[in-house]
């Protein structure tokens, strides 16, 4: 069974590789966008965001991380993206959407470890890497896969009205759609784990660096 879903993933990725590859691209330009725009901001703006990180990190150094809550918002977050993105693949809609969308994402992780390594240096890296790198090892592939099968679904449903298809196998593929969606959303799903159980830990031992 293992081996029938391993071989079934890996031809869907094989069969859209350039849809796979073109969001991967997208995700990239939204995180060089969001670095770039450190730049454009003004003191009062940097100093804006220097306050509340600052009164973040004092909220690490007590411990005070409530990791029940943590996950909550993470999943909120996440499958709000994802439930997006599964809706509108099923529609037109989905074309200028869903790249918008990872866009998006990747334009916050860049801005966000731009601002920390530009403003903390050496610390700021560190941050970036054990309080938000382990989460989005699972997080952005997650995303980026789902987007990705999104998009295939969405092409190939115009592609089926342009050759007036009368595709009598609609409920079967967005089934196969929906399965694949909610296999990709069981890794973000261990990514929001992480951030919640895992990065807080990395978090309070470095809390004592951002005094």
């Amino acid at each position: 069974m293992l081996n029938k879903i391993k071989r079934w993933l890996f031809k869907q990725f094989q069969d859209n590789f350039i849809i796979y590859f073109i969001v991967t691209i997208i995700f990239a330009i939204g995180i060089i966008i969001g670095a770039i725009t450190i730049k454009v901001l003004n003191s009062d703006q940097k100093d804006g965001i220097i306050t509340f990180l600052n009164s973040f990190f004092k909220t690490m150094d007590g411990s005070n991380f409530e990791n029940l809550a943590i996950l909550k918002q993470s999943i909120i977050d996440n499958f709000k993206t994802i439930g997006l993105i599964w809706i509108t693949g099923m529609i037109v809609l989905g074309l200028p959407i869903i790249p918008m969308t990872v866009l998006f994402r990747g334009f916050a992780l860049g801005f966000t470890v731009g601002f920390l390594v530009n403003e903390y240096g050496i610390k700021g890296f560190m941050f970036s890497i054990l309080g938000i790198m382990p989460q989005n090892l699972f997080i952005i592939p997650g995303i980026i896969s789902i987007s990705s099968i999104g998009m295939a679904f969405s092409i190939n449903g115009i592609k089926n009205k342009k050759l007036k298809m009368r595709n009598n196998s609609l409920y079967p593929n967005i089934i196969n759609y929906s399965i694949l969606i909610l296999l990709f959303s069981i890794i973000v799903l261990i990514g929001s784990l992480i951030e919640a159980y895992i990065s807080p830990i990395f978090l309070r031992l470095l809390s004592g660096h951002f005094k």
